[in-house]
């Protein structure tokens, strides 16, 4: 083998097989199609680094048609990401496993030793695998500009890794057995797809797993980088501490024994040393024995809080029946000609107790959450369109916008943003409720430090002296029983709950010309959710 050779595809097929192990054992979210095309991606580079050791030529041309099965390994990841059918894979792996099968069986039909020539079936199946090749690439290229966010981001490097695998591939292939060209051309054109697969899989973990598999991947570096070292020194080392130069096996066996035992404990405490500089959460041994620990404590106070939720939920289940009665016995006073004020304000206290128990349940029975990527501004449209349908009439005008200029995106539970944003943003309505004058604007910005800010601000009377140091505390309200929206004293403290959840923050701070001003702060990566 010519040691170009050597040093193009050895690190190729090393970095894709860390990949795909590594998602394959650690990710939570990633596909089957997108752990099998890191596999076929690297069966692929086995059979170029095969086709180039004189040794292993004709093993090479039975295994070199197996590299068709690339292209159904894109379909399968594209129909991962794009949540398609998968029908087309189905029949992508069936044509692939033929076309490969064939190939195993008789490479002479596909061309001639060493592949060097082309056999008699080269050019026709080239021509219908370009075909094939091309209308994935179409149809990838089709749902790419139909996506948003990170769907799209994912589908865009599955397209471009598609053309470029496509060209590092069948392409080199055909340079070759024309005599045109060499396999090494097809290295940067892999190294390429490579990379752009390794995004589209990586990038589908959001929150802690991420953090847990990038994690991985370095950890499997410097493991690698160490074990290197160690098995270097053994080996240099190895004739001067066996008896007899390492003649007797027995001896030698005895001695690689003796020197290997200590070495595994040895990385482990250097690797996870170094991942303690590196990282600030590190997933080493002992960084997981000291989380258990402190998840045991955590455990003790959820335990706690699990007893108050479970009484809670109780007490909403003993509440919610005579309220239901009550709201029946409204609906008959009604039709039986009782005052319509007297009929509406059983109504309203009827909702007023609902809302406060279904406030109560979701402080005290938070539930576990749920990351995907969430678009700013249309989350903060829905609330906005919540609001009004609560507020009704009286609802002052919300405008929204974003300081960037474009859409943004933030790694979030869905249900906890909106239910953030319309806490936010139905506070600054209730307040400015039969203003003429009154108006909220809500704005998003990127800050520093990887968030996202959603300020919103209302020129309204602003928030009571009395319990601004008081504001994120449970039960805490500055609008009294008798108002026309009456508070429950919870929003504000759910909505503070879920953003520390997040990682984040809820501020408070009094707008220049008068009004309130909330700022929540939402990690744009949610590494920190939990």
């Amino acid at each position: 083998m010519r040691p170009l050779v050597a040093l193009a595809y050895y690190p190729l097929w090393a970095a894709v097989v860390t990949v795909a192990v590594t998602a394959l054992r650690l990710g939570r979210n990633v596909g089957r199609g997108l752990v099998a095309l890191c596999f076929f991606f690297a069966f692929w580079v086995t059979g170029l680094i095969l086709l180039e050791t004189d040794s292993t030529v004709r093993l090479a041309e039975r295994v070199l048609p197996s590299g068709i099965i690339l292209a159904a390994g894109l379909a399968h990841a594209h129909a991962d990401v794009a949540g398609t059918s998968r029908r087309p894979v189905v029949v992508a792996y069936a044509v692939s496993a033929a076309v490969a099968l064939l190939g195993a069986v008789s490479p002479r039909l596909l061309y001639g030793p060493a592949a060097r020539s082309p056999g008699p079936l080269f050019f026709p199946l080239a021509v219908v695998m370009s075909a094939a090749a091309i209308a994935i690439d179409v149809h990838v290229a089709r749902a790419v500009l139909a996506a948003r966010g990170l769907q799209q981001r994912r589908l865009a490097a599955l397209f471009f890794g598609s053309v470029l695998a496509t060209l590092g591939g069948g392409f080199v292939v055909v340079l070759r057995v024309t005599g045109l060209g060499d396999v090494i051309v097809a290295a940067p054109l892999l190294l390429a797809a490579i990379l752009l697969v390794a995004y589209a899989v990586l990038s589908s973990e959001l929150g802690r797993s991420r953090r847990v598999v990038m994690q991985g991947l370095a950890y499997a570096a410097l493991t690698a980088l160490l074990s290197t070292f160690g098995l270097i020194a053994l080996l240099k080392l190895l004739p001067y501490l066996s008896p007899g130069g390492g003649a007797s096996l027995p001896w030698l066996a005895f001695v690689v024994f003796l020197a290997a035992l200590p070495l595994d404990p040895l990385r482990m405490l250097v690797v996870e040393h170094l991942g303690r500089r590196l990282f600030d959460r590190p997933i080493g041994v002992r960084d997981l024995a000291d989380e258990v620990e402190r998840v045991e404590v955590r455990a003790d106070q959820a335990e706690r809080l699990a007893e108050l939720g479970r009484l809670a939920s109780a007490v909403a289940h003993e509440i919610r029946n005579p309220l239901g009665v009550i709201a029946a016995q409204a609906k008959l006073l009604e039709r039986q000609g009782a005052k319509p004020e007297t009929v509406a304000s059983l109504r309203a206290q009827v909702d007023r107790a609902r809302r406060f128990l279904d406030d109560l349940l979701r402080y005290s029975r938070p539930r576990p959450l749920e990351v995907s990527e969430v678009d700013v501004l249309s989350t903060l449209r829905l609330a906005a369109t919540h609001v009004r349908q609560i507020v009704g009439e009286g609802a002052p005008p919300i405008e929204i916008a974003s300081e960037a200029g474009e859409a943004i995106f933030v790694e979030a539970d869905r249900g906890a943003f909106l239910d953030v944003a319309t806490a936010l943003l139905q506070n600054a309505a209730i307040a400015l409720d039969g203003s003429a004058e009154g108006r909220i604007r809500a704005r998003v910005a990127r800050g520093e430090g990887g968030v996202v800010v959603v300020r919103v601000e209302d020129n309204g009377p602003g928030v009571p002296e009395e319990i601004e140091a008081r504001l994120f505390e449970p039960f805490v309200t500055g609008r009294g029983r008798d108002a026309k929206h009456p508070g429950t004293g919870l929003g504000l403290a759910v909505a503070a709950r879920w953003l520390e959840r997040h990682g984040g923050a809820l501020r408070h701070e009094r707008a220049p010309g008068g009004g309130a001003r909330f700022e929540a702060r939402w990690p744009e990566r949610a590494a920190a959710a939990g």
